[in-house]
């Protein structure tokens, strides 16, 4: 009973955090106006991992794997293994989206985790009107957060995490940065069958971007003649918000002593950046070896591109040890962009 109402004081705790966090973002927006684009680097809401896409994103209350450093740092408190997982899929307009991430366990005291998230795209060829052919120079951008988690089991059931991170975009010479974190609770063996989960992600500071190209030459009275026409002068940027979002999802496995067991997952996710949405999503193993998955992703947003989700995996033994190899793939549909694909590698040690 005494760990129920830690719990249920936890996500309560960390609803009420995203809610303020929202309001304070959008306080400004009529209510039938979306907060698409309202908060900056959203590459931080690009779900991790070939399996979690395959069911739909509907991950918070399963993070049972090392991509558990993204959706619910919670999660790792659960893995009984050392693992390290990397992640690399082609994201729409010929963006790369890759993550790297290890979990490593401290045996009583808890597991601590590692992960690097990045969106990049290959360098352009600079233009200008005056130089439509280019300038000889060429842009790059990138986007990139690198994490430290811990989290810890407080009883057989309740377990805790959370992730401090660094949070980086380049575009060109203009530069951002900024600290972010996470939180997460799971809540797990509930009647041997169901599993709570809910996370807050992308808390922190505000994000303003700075760099040589704020510094332009201006012409305080260009009325007047013989005045200096070349003041050093600095452009002034605005800072913008994280994109914070609340997960909170509720999973149950089905025949689960069987070699057959089904996992069903449904996720509620409220972004400080767009509409409340739902995910669903489920797995279904054979012999612990070979996973067949499908899932649906933003399920009630009715401006959104994305929905239909599948994918499958297997996980193979190296021979003569207790390593683990788990090949992960997904496919998403993705409306008016080319359907996405993730390629997932996991390494159990």
């Amino acid at each position: 009973m005494k760990s129920t109402k830690t719990v249920i004081l936890m996500v309560a705790i960390i609803a009420v955090a995203t809610n303020a966090s929202a309001q304070y973002a959008v306080h400004s927006f009529k209510t039938d106006v979306t907060k698409v684009g309202t908060a900056a680097v959203p590459f931080l809401t690009i779900g991790v991992g070939a399996r979690a896409n395959a069911m739909g994103g509907a991950f918070s209350s399963v993070a049972n794997d090392v991509t558990a450093l993204f959706w619910n740092p919670a999660g790792i408190a659960k893995l009984n293994s050392n693992q390290i997982g990397l992640i690399h899929s082609d994201w729409i307009a010929d963006l790369r989206h890759d993550f790297i991430g290890l979990s490593l366990s401290l045996g009583v005291y808890g597991n601590v985790g590692f992960s690097l998230n990045a969106l990049t795209m290959d360098e352009i060829i600079v233009r200008t009107p005056e130089l439509p052919d280019g300038t000889g120079e060429r842009a790059g951008s990138y986007d990139m957060a690198i994490g430290l988690s811990y989290a810890r089991s407080l009883t057989d059931r309740l377990s805790i995490g959370g992730t401090g991170k660094l949070v980086k975009s380049q575009l060109w010479h203009m530069g951002a940065q900024t600290m972010a974190f996470d939180l997460g609770v799971i809540f797990s063996n509930i009647f041997d069958t169901f599993q709570l989960g809910a996370s807050i992600t992308n808390m922190g500071g505000k994000i303003k971007y700075s760099g040589r190209d704020n510094f332009v030459y201006h012409d305080i009275r260009p009325a007047e003649y013989g005045n200096n026409e070349k003041i050093d002068a600095e452009l002034k940027t605005g800072k913008y918000n994280l994109p914070t979002a609340f997960r909170g999802g509720l999973s149950a496995i089905f025949n689960k002593s069987s070699q057959w067991p089904l996992l069903l997952a449904v996720e509620f996710y409220e972004p400080a950046d767009n509409v409340r949405s739902i995910n669903l999503g489920g797995e279904w193993a054979f012999y612990d070896k070979v996973f067949l998955r499908a899932g649906y992703n933003s399920l009630f947003e009715t401006e959104t591109e994305r929905g239909l989700t599948m994918g499958g995996g297997m996980k193979v033994r190296v021979p003569a040890s207790m390593v683990f190899l788990l090949l992960d793939y997904s496919y998403e549909t993705f409306g008016i962009f080319d359907n996405t694909q993730k390629f997932s590698l996991s390494i159990s040690f």
